[in-house]
């Protein structure tokens, strides 16, 4: 990545840093852990904690200079009379915490603004969706990065990310890198959290997109509609370009129509799947068959058969999604449905397995009722057996949409209760709140430790049946009280699957 430096007075221009060192720093950094040598190290308030906690650690990490939220080295004197001692240039900065973005920006050169940034939120699709605009880009011979879930970075030579959507530092340092690698297109998921917490606000989005709206993430949010709120933030950026929205869902009929403070000067392009809802991206004559899913996409233009390997009726949303952002993007078509066509599942997303004289398994990461619900459905008709699903609720997080897990479970004819990642709370605590939520609760078969759970259902299913592990899909780990142990679906089930043979 190009080496880059700046001057605090280039940082902070927005404010009188003139009673301040005017140094130079090579880098910008929130966590004292991953400062180093020649850095400016933002101080800025977490959950619990302030990063004036952490000087200290960041001094001796090499940081050079030192920014703070007005007022805060009064409540910190350590560290201020620590800061004072070394002589480090210090800024206050009114609410600093709104600024990281912008400061974060300024110093990467702004990277966003030499990219096509394709920002796409919703409660399920994210994922897939960035990935199908990313793998097909690449199909048409367009460089595209990836910002998300499964890492970031070159759609072949993903890096590791923790969050779905990074802090705003590491957001801009990603997209400077993108930008320095010759990437043109960067498909970011854009989380309600990131949103939330204003980590997107010096991204320069060109197209947003909305695959849908269910209930998740109330523990952080609070409510439905503190959520929905979130969401929207997004679509009412400044210079959005475009806004492309599945108006199979309320909050996407609500952006489509222009009725929440999104810019008149925004363009929308619409999807849906419903053949009584007229859109500028539709899905007709959908079948579902042993190749995958077909059918018929209309856009303004003509109507052109689609065959793709993927499974699962909610998918045909996710390639809409996919087909509209590239026509947004100038791509034709036809070029645009031929790279449809050949995207392939993303880990951990509607991934299949099967052994000789086995059952289909497939894995996802379906972990809201909304999502298990639609995993459910579709793979339901894609099965001539009988449906089995495995599946739990993580721990310290949303208790309110166990039961409702429970009751979507009923969909299949076999219902496998395991653990998810139960973290601090007990596990079969979770457990009961999941089957308290079932008409039939006596159907539940209810097995703890994931690993059994899942060679449960191979042992028993027929081989023309079929089993849905949900909830983790891509994850490599399971938390377990303070602990992340080593544990992967996908390796379980290829494992038990060939055991099984």
């Amino acid at each position: 990545m190009t080496a880059r430096r700046k001057f605090v007075s280039d940082l902070f221009r927005d404010i009188d840093t003139s009673t301040v060192p005017d140094i130079e720093v090579f880098g910008v950094c929130l966590d004292s852990r991953l400062v180093q040598s020649g850095d400016l190290y933002l101080c800025i308030s977490g959950y619990s904690t302030h990063g004036l906690e952490f000087v200290e650690q960041a001094l001796a990490n090499g940081a050079v200079a030192v920014a703070t939220d007005s007022g805060s080295l009064q409540k910190h004197p350590y560290a201020a009379d620590l800061l004072s001692r070394h002589q480090i240039p210090t800024v206050e900065v009114p609410d600093l915490k709104q600024s990281v973005g912008a400061l974060a920006a300024r110093f990467y050169d702004d990277p966003s603004r030499c990219l096509s940034v394709v920002a796409v939120t919703g409660t399920d699709g994210k994922t897939s969706v960035c990935r199908f605009v990313a793998d097909a880009l690449v199909e048409l011979n367009v460089s595209c990065g990836y910002i998300g879930t499964l890492g970031w970075g070159v759609t072949n030579a993903l890096k590791p990310s923790a969050l779905t959507t990074p802090d705003a530092v590491s957001l801009q340092r990603m997209l400077a890198s993108m930008v320095d690698e010759g990437v043109h297109v960067v498909a970011l998921e854009a989380s309600s959290h990131g949103i939330a917490e204003g980590r997107l606000d010096a991204v320069h989005v060109e197209i947003a997109v909305l695959t849908n709206l269910g209930r998740d993430h109330l523990d952080y949010h609070g409510s439905v509609e503190a959520y929905a709120a979130a969401k929207l933030k997004l679509f009412q950026k400044a210079n959005l370009g475009c806004a492309v929205v599945n108006i199979n869902d309320s909050l996407g009929q609500r952006i489509a129509v222009g009725d929440c403070g999104i810019d008149a000067t925004v363009r929308r392009v619409t999807f849906s799947t419903d053949d009584s809802v007229a859109a500028n991206v539709m899905a007709r004559n959908i079948q579902l068959n042993a190749a995958g899913i077909a059918f018929d996409l209309v856009d303004d233009t003509h109507t052109q058969a689609v065959q793709s390997q993927l499974m699962g009726r909610f998918n045909v949303d996710n390639l809409l999604a996919c087909h509209a952002v590239l026509t947004v993007l100038g791509q034709a078509a036809n070029d645009a449905i031929r790279a449809v066509e050949q995207v392939s599942p993303v880990l951990g997303r509607m991934e299949t397995f099967t052994g000789d004289v086995r059952p289909l398994v497939v894995v996802d990461y379906a972990h809201t009722p909304q999502a298990l619900g639609a995993a459910l459905r579709a793979v339901k008709e894609h099965c001539s057996g009988q449906l089995w699903v495995v599946f739990g609720c993580g721990g310290d997080r949303d208790p309110g949409k166990r039961a409702s897990m429970g009751s979507v479970a009923e969909i299949a004819d076999n219902v496998v209760v395991t653990d998810d990642n139960p973290r601090t709370e007990q596990p079969a605590h979770i457990r009961a709140q999941i089957i308290a939520g079932m008409s039939e609760p006596d159907r539940a078969i209810e097995i703890g430790d994931r690993h059994q759970a899942i060679r449960h259902a191979i042992d028993n299913a027929q081989a023309q049946d079929l089993i849905l592990v949900a909830g983790k899909g891509h994850e490599d780990y399971q938390i377990v009280g303070e602990q992340r142990l080593i544990f992967s679906d996908r390796i379980a089930v290829q494992e038990l699957l060939e055991e099984a043979c």
